[in-house]
């Protein structure tokens, strides 16, 4: 799993053209928002158990940390757009209202053809703006993604949950093994019991689950592990052994060596810094406005 950089110090954004035969090495996330957009050709990402097909006019919200996969179903022109929340802020306060349930959350939108015109010429100012890059583009660029994201908030149609109908052969079985996973992760899980839930072969199964996820099956084991165990290093007073445990590792010391892999830290330094970022957060928000 590769992690993109920590941090953007102004939004960013690039077009590429990808050919179906292009092959993402690895899944990956970010420290901060991703918005792909699709102008032509179409893709398909796997994020958190779920496939979601991307065409022209649509787009995914990507929230940091949330680990994605994609690979190309034909030539494709797509543009990546990377953001922070403090980047929609006016004011200290969201520029849009409802901008947290319609932007800051996973969804993927379609733009109708009618108005994709409107969007496409948003994106290419944006595009002759990253080439711009002197001192007023961060304001503009913050301009134009508000402007982007207002005729999205206009035209657009929010899915808030896969709508996907025409999976690949086998996708459907590793879509279940990853439920399973998420769902029996605090138990002993092996590849030949993940390959009877998606009714494959142990050999294709692997194959197939590197596949579609960008992972292998251990590794995205691990992976959910991890989530559950840094959520629980956060909500309770657990020891970290005892954490290691409930969340299916049977060796603390792997634990450790992994969650520092894959959050940059040990556990209990991961406990005690997120825990002072909630209580300085929620100390700034309950401030009085003046």
């Amino acid at each position: 799993m590769r992690v993109s950089d920590l941090n953007i110090d102004r939004i960013y954004m690039n077009q590429l053209i990808r050919a179906s035969t292009y092959k993402m090495v690895e899944n990956h996330f970010h420290y901060y928002y991703e918005l792909f957009y699709v102008r032509q050709g179409g893709c398909r990402f796997f994020i958190n158990n779920t496939l979601y097909d991307l065409y022209a006019g649509d787009f995914l919200i990507i929230p940091p940390r949330e680990v994605h996969f994609n690979r190309y179903l034909s030539t494709c022109t797509r543009i990546n757009i990377y953001f922070k929340e403090a980047d929609l802020a006016r004011g200290g306060r969201p520029f849009l209202p409802g901008l947290s349930e319609r932007f800051l959350k996973l969804a993927k939108v379609h733009i109708p053809s009618a108005f994709q015109g409107s969007v496409n010429s948003v994106i290419d100012s944006m595009l002759l703006e990253e080439k711009v890059d002197d001192e007023d583009t961060k304001a503009m660029m913050e301009a134009l993604l508000r402007q982007f994201l207002i005729l999205s908030d206009r035209h657009g149609v929010f899915h808030y949950e896969n709508t996907n109908t025409g999976t690949g052969d086998g996708d459907e079985g590793i879509l279940a093994a990853a439920r399973y996973i998420t769902e029996h992760y605090n138990q002993p899980i092996t590849l030949d019991s993940l390959s009877r839930v998606a009714s494959l072969s142990p050999s294709y199964f692997s194959k197939k689950f590197r596949q579609t996820t960008g992972m292998g099956m251990k590794e995205y084991l691990s992976y959910v592990r991890l989530q559950h165990a840094a959520a629980e290093l956060l909500s309770t007073t657990h020891t970290i052994t005892d954490v290691a445990i409930n969340c299916g590792f049977s060796d603390s010391n792997y634990f450790k060596d992994a969650f520092r892999k894959q959050y940059g830290m040990s556990p209990r330094a991961f406990r005690n810094s997120r825990k002072t970022d909630i209580i300085l957060e929620e100390s700034i928000r309950t401030q009085p406005q003046r």
